[in-house]
C-alpha cells in the first residue's frame, strides 16, 4: 500500500508525461519486434476507395466501403507505412483522451492514470494500429466522441450551440468510418430530449436536434452517391451479405422460389461444417461467393441485395430461429479473446512471439471476458438502478446505454468476428468497470470503519 502511494503521489506530478512516455515505449517495443503490417481479405477493398478519393473522382465507386478510413490513407499518399505511424499518433492521442475522459468523470488523478494505463496495455490496442482496418481510427474517433461529450458537458442544455455544431462534425466523421455508429447521435439526441423534456421542452427539442446536421449529411450523401453508381440506396451493398451470415444456420428453409441460391449456400456451409474449424462457419457466405456470382449471373450488388432479401424473409418467418443466432452473436460480441489481429509469423524472434501469444491467451483474454463481464453485470444494475430510483438520467446511464446498443444493433445484423466490434468500446468498457469496482471499494471500507 505504501509503494502504491508513493506511485500515485509521483504520478500526480507527471500523469500525462508518463503516460505518454509509456504508450511511445509499447509502440517503439513492437516496431522493433513486429517487423509487418497486417493486411486481410477487407484491406483490399479500403485501399481501392482511398485510390479513388486521391483520383479526385468517385462517381462510378462500387460502393463497398464507406470513405472515413480510406481518406486517412489517402492522406499517407497511398503508403501503408505512413497510414500505420498515423495510426500510431491518433493511438497515442487516444490515449490522452481517455486519460482526460476517465479525469473529468472521476475527478481522480491517479484512478484516470492507472485505468489509461490498463487500457492501453491490451496489447491488441497496439497491434491494431498495424492493421490496415478501421478499428484503430473507429477506436479513435470514440475515444473523441465522449471525451467532447463529457469536456463540453454536452448532455446539459447549457452547452455551447458551437459545440453542439462541432459534435455533429465527429458524429459524421464517425459514421463515415463506421456506419454502424450512425444510432450514437440518435441516441445521444434522444437522450438529451427526454433528460430535459420537463424543464425546457421547446430547447430540449431544438438544440440538440442540431448533432443530426453532418450525420445527416453525410448518411444521405453517400447512401445518394450508391444509389447513384449501383442501384441500392445504402451505406455500403455488402450489408445484404452480412446479413445472410445472421441467416447461415438455417438458409436451408429459404423457399423454393430462392433454390438456386439456397443450394449453393447450403453446400459451402456443409463443407464448412465437415473441413474448416468453427471460426470459418460463418464466412460460409464468402465461401460461397463466386460460385454464387457465377450461376445467378448478378451483380455484386444485386447478388447481396438478393441475399439479404432472403435473409429478412427467413427472420420474418422464423423468428425464434433469428433470436437465437442474435443471442449468439450477442454472446459473441463479448469474447474478446478472439479479438486479437496481428500476424504472428512476422515475429523474427520466436521466443517474443511465443511470450506474446502466451500473454494474450492465457492472461490479457482473459482478464478482458472478466472485464467484459463484469461491465454487463454492472450495466444491468444501471439500468436496475434507472427503474428504481426515479427514472434518473445521467452521462454513465448514456455510457451504458450506447454500449449494450452497440452490443445488439451488431448482432441483430451480423454474425462473424464479432469481438472486434467490441474493440472500440473498450475505454468506455474499462472507465465502468472501474469506477463501479471504486465504488464498491469504498462502500466497503466505509462499512467496515463504523
Amino acid at each position: 500500500m505504501k509503494t502504491l502511494k508513493f506511485l500515485n503521489t509521483k504520478i500526480s506530478k507527471y500523469p500525462v508525461a508518463t503516460l505518454l512516455a509509456y504508450g511511445i515505449l509499447l509502440r517503439i517495443l513492437v516496431v522493433l519486434c513486429y517487423n509487418a503490417i497486417t493486411i486481410f481479405p477487407d484491406t483490399q477493398n479500403y485501399i481501392d476507395l482511398a485510390n479513388t478519393l486521391l483520383n479526385f473522382n468517385v462517381i462510378n465507386y462500387s460502393g463497398e466501403r464507406t470513405p472515413g478510413f480510406p481518406t486517412l490513407i489517402a492522406l499517407a499518399g497511398g503508403n501503408l507505412y505512413i497510414t500505420v505511424f498515423f495510426q500510431l499518433i491518433l493511438g497515442l492521442l487516444a490515449m490522452y483522451l481517455m486519460y482526460d475522459f476517465f479525469k473529468l468523470k472521476s475527478q481522480d488523478i491517479p484512478f484516470a492514470f492507472w485505468c489509461s494505463i490498463i487500457t492501453t496495455s491490451f496489447i491488441y490496442v497496439i497491434f491494431y494500429e498495424f492493421a490496415i482496418l478501421t478499428e484503430s481510427l473507429t477506436y479513435f474517433m470514440l475515444t473523441l466522441t465522449f471525451w467532447f461529450i463529457e469536456k463540453f458537458h454536452i448532455l446539459k442544455l447549457s452547452a455551447s450551440i458551437k459545440h453542439y455544431f462541432i459534435l455533429s462534425l465527429i458524429l459524421g466523421c464517425l459514421y463515415l468510418t463506421r456506419p454502424m455508429f450512425i444510432y450514437i447521435p440518435i441516441g445521444l439526441f434522444l437522450f438529451i430530449f427526454v433528460k430535459h423534456i420537463k424543464t425546457n421542452f421547446r430547447k430540449a427539442f431544438l438544440k440538440p436536434i442540431i448533432i443530426f446536421l453532418f450525420p445527416f449529411i453525410s448518411f444521405y450523401s453517400w447512401c445518394s452517391l450508391n444509389e447513384r453508381n449501383n442501384g441500392y440506396f445504402t451505406s455500403s451493398w455488402y450489408f445484404g451479405i452480412n446479413i445472410s451470415q445472421t441467416a447461415t444456420s438455417f438458409f436451408e428453409k429459404a423457399p423454393d422460389e430462392d433454390k438456386l441460391i439456397r443450394d449453393i449456400f447450403v453446400k459451402h456451409r456443409a463443407y464448412i461444417e465437415a473441413n474448416e474449424p468453427d471460426y470459418a462457419y460463418p464466412m460460409t457466405v464468402w465461401y460461397a461467393y463466386d460460385e454464387l456470382l457465377e450461376k445467378t449471373q448478378l451483380s455484386p450488388p444485386d447478388l447481396s441485395n438478393k441475399l439479404g432479401e432472403i435473409s429478412k424473409k427467413l427472420f420474418k418467418k422464423y423468428p425464434g430461429l433469428y433470436l437465437k443466432q442474435v443471442g449468439i452473436s450477442w454472446l459473441h460480441f463479448w469474447n474478446a479473446r478472439n479479438a486479437l489481429i496481428w500476424n504472428v509469423d512476422k515475429f523474427e524472434n520466436r521466443f517474443i512471439r511465443r511470450g506474446l501469444i502466451g500473454l494474450w491467451i492465457y492472461i490479457q483474454g482473459n482478464i478482458l471476458i472478466a472485464i467484459h463481464f463484469l461491465f454487463v453485470l454492472f450495466a444491468f444494475k444501471k439500468i436496475i438502478q434507472f427503474f428504481t430510483s426515479g427514472f434518473h438520467l445521467d452521462s454513465d446511464l448514456f455510457l451504458v446505454a450506447i454500449v449494450m446498443g452497440g452490443s445488439l444493433a451488431q448482432a441483430l445484423v451480423t454474425f462473424g468476428t464479432n469481438s472486434r466490434f467490441a474493440f472500440p468500446y473498450l475505454p468506455l468498457i474499462v472507465y465502468f468497470v472501474f469506477i463501479n469496482l471504486y465504488t464498491l471499494k469504498k462502500s466497503y471500507a466505509k462499512r467496515t470503519s463504523s
